[in-house]
Parts: structure tokens; sequence; C-alpha cells
């Protein structure tokens, strides 16, 4: 009887193990919100890689840059509400994603999912702030970081990770360190990439092919 227990417990862990799966994921497009406004004011590429536990549990970890600035022609222009002056910057997004997924059926096939995320933003803007009131001209160039946490929900529809497939992804969640003016100059208050935000949201399509 021992060496039958044995047995069924030897078998049934190496089924557990060649339930196992691991997958390489390149992002295809994501966007965050992270200022106020735009809404989207970002576009990344990335990469990641997933492990899939069980039947239902897969975790993975992501990594994405804004790209936005290397398609566009020059420096994004902005302009304060209240003031007049005129700016503009270069603004960067370094993306770092830890997610959980449960799927929400057989994640043999096609499925829908639900979990978690963790992620770590790193905003770099380089700006360029123009002066013409008062018939003169001042110009002045600054460099502004600033890091965020995103925490939140994730659900998406995607493929088994055991092959090629594909994933469509929302996250939802609270970002810590958001909410705050990025600029003490109260000139440029009220204009675009000025305040991050508080709320985090994040869309995303990716590919990946598993073994």
């Amino acid at each position: 009887m021992r060496k039958l227990f044995t047995l069924l417990s030897l078998l049934s862990a190496m089924s557990a193990a060649n339930a196992q799966s691991t997958a390489v994921r390149l992002i295809i497009g994501e966007g965050h919100k992270v200022y106020t406004k735009p809404a989207f004011g970002n576009y990344c590429m990335g990469a990641g890689v997933d492990r899939t536990f069980n039947d239902k549990l897969t975790i993975g970890l992501d990594a994405t840059f804004d790209v936005a600035a290397g398609l566009k022609a020059g420096p994004v222009f902005v302009q304060s509400p209240t003031s007049g002056i005129e700016a503009s910057l270069v603004p960067h997004l370094m993306s770092i994603n830890y997610h959980t997924e449960y799927a929400l059926g057989d994640n043999d096939g096609t499925h829908l999912y639900i979990g978690s995320f963790l992620g770590l933003r790193r905003i770099k803007q380089d700006w360029t702030v123009t002066d013409t009131r008062n018939d003169g001209y001042t110009e002045q160039r600054t460099t502004v970081s600033k890091m965020l946490v995103p925490v939140g929900i994730r659900t998406g529809l995607r493929g088994t990770t055991d092959g090629g497939f594909m994933d469509l992804y929302a996250e939802l969640g609270y970002q810590i360190g958001g909410g705050k003016e990025l600029r003490s100059d109260a000139l440029l208050k009220g204009a675009p990439y000025t305040k991050t935000s508080s709320l985090a949201f994040a869309i995303g399509l990716a590919y990946g092919f598993g073994w």
C-alpha cells in the first residue's frame, strides 16, 4: 500500500510539473493614464515573461518603454491656460509590471482571466519654457522626474501559455505618488503633462509564445 501511495504521489507530481509552462511575451502596444491630461500621452512597447503553474494560475513580469517621443517629429508643445506661457517637452516613461492571472475557465485554450498587478513607473520630462511677455524673451530648460507605484486589478482575454497566444488586457487601480504637480512654477499650472493622475489605468495588447 505504501509503495502504491508513493507511486501515485510521484505520478501526481509529474502531472503537475507537466502542467507548468513558460512564455515570452512581446508587448505590441500599451498605454497608461499617467497624467490628469492628456488621458493617454504615451505609447509603450516592451517584453515580458509569463509562467503558468497550474490550470488556473499564471504570473508575469513585464518591462515597457514609451516610444511615442521617437515616433514624433519633435517635442510636444503645450501652453498654460492662464498665463499664456508656451513650453515644449519630451516626455519619457519606463514601466515595470508584475501581474497575476486567475483563469475563469480552462486555460488550455482562449479564456478570460482576472488578477492583480503591482507596477513601478518612472517619468522623465525634458522641458523648454519660453516667456515672450512684456516684449521680452527668456528660455528656461529643466528636467523633471517622478516615481509612481500603481496597484490594482487586471483583467483580460488571452490564449494558453503553451504555444502562440494573444493577450488583450486592462488594468485599473490606484497610483501611489500620483495626484501631484510635477512643476512648482505657477505659470504652467493646468497645462498638460504637469500633474500626475491618482487613478491608475492601462490597456494593452501582447503576443506571446511558450513551451
